[in-house]
């Protein structure tokens, strides 16, 4: 009786686990970043979400002062505050980007309150 007590405990105990590990995975689903325009074209349908937006630093767009830029699609272009995170080294107007934050309404549109700024890797072919 013992022994079947033992396995039943490792497999409630296993089961627990898987279960919250296909818990978190739900929760938190891999995100996959979407354009400016894709965002665009609905942004009520992610307002308050966390999401993956990749677009272009607009040249001239970079405001030190007010920590923001404009992230351009090929048609849109989308307000993102930058006040909450460090700027990667490699970031600079022209550069496509990725930037993860919350999608909130402002006065004049939409903004992202970028949470993490990532910067497409150079490829390993361009010369040092």
């Amino acid at each position: 009786m013992g022994m079947l007590d033992r396995r039943l405990r490792l497999l409630l105990v296993g089961g627990l686990a898987l279960l919250a590990l296909g818990a978190s995975l739900w929760v938190s689903p891999p995100q996959t970043p979407v354009s400016v325009d894709d965002l665009l074209g609905s942004p009520a349908s992610h307002a308050g979400e966390s999401i993956m937006v990749r677009g272009t630093v607009t040249p001239g767009s970079l405001d030190l002062n007010a920590s923001s830029f404009e992230l351009a699609g090929e048609l849109d272009s989308l307000s993102i505050d930058y006040s909450n995170v460090a700027v990667p080294n490699a970031f600079s107007e022209g550069k496509t980007i990725l930037v993860e934050g919350n999608l909130v309404e402002s006065g004049d549109g939409w903004k992202l309150l970028a949470e993490q700024i990532t910067v497409g890797c150079p490829s390993k072919y361009e010369a040092a």
